[in-house]
């Protein structure tokens, strides 16, 4: 993310929005690099995954609750961005990031095309009930995530997302990330 858009950018405004962002690995790679990030997650800290450096961190970061840290045990969903608190930060966030996003994903699209954000979003491979009935494969799956976002996207005249790979990852090598027109 640094890479691609930038450490200023990413600090910037409300900082990135981490969606389903349990155990909180994400989190704490931002906060190292002093970018500011909103958790959006209604089962933070109940998946087990949270290895003790990432915990420690998170831990000490909670001090600066509503600064550097936030955490919002709230599925991303209409109700929540029709929340103004809500609402506000989606609108102010530099980034959103989503890795496995779950059933949270199309909300994902939606909201990252209608607030025009940066974003990056890793399909789930192994949440088989969200593949689509026509092609109920992982790549079927990614393939209409890119359907749904090229929808969302011309329905808000923003860019859609684009598919990169990853190497040397031990589970999905495919991100989906949109850089907002202007930026590219």
């Amino acid at each position: 993310m640094i890479s691609q858009w930038g450490l200023r950018a990413l600090q910037a405004g409300e900082g990135v929005v981490d969606v389903g962002g349990d155990p909180g690995f994400v989190a704490a790679e931002l906060l190292r690099e002093n970018i500011p990030v909103t958790v959006v997650d209604p089962a933070f800290g109940a998946s087990g995954k949270s290895d003790p450096q990432t915990s420690e961190i998170l831990r000490l970061y909670r001090q600066f609750e509503g600064t550097q840290f936030r955490l919002i045990r709230a599925p991303l969903n209409r109700a929540f961005v029709h929340d103004p608190k809500h609402r506000r930060i989606l609108r102010g966030a530099s980034a959103m990031v989503s890795l496995y996003p779950d059933e949270a994903t199309d909300n994902c699209l939606y909201f990252s095309a209608a607030f025009d954000l940066r974003t990056v979003l890793m399909p789930c491979n192994e949440c088989q009930r969200y593949f689509p009935s026509h092609n109920p494969t992982y790549e079927g799956f990614v393939q209409q995530c890119l359907k749904d976002d090229a929808k969302y996207s011309r329905v808000f005249r923003n860019a859609p997302m684009t598919r990169e790979h990853v190497k040397d990852t031990p589970f999905c090598k495919v991100i989906l990330q949109r850089t907002p027109v202007g930026e590219c």
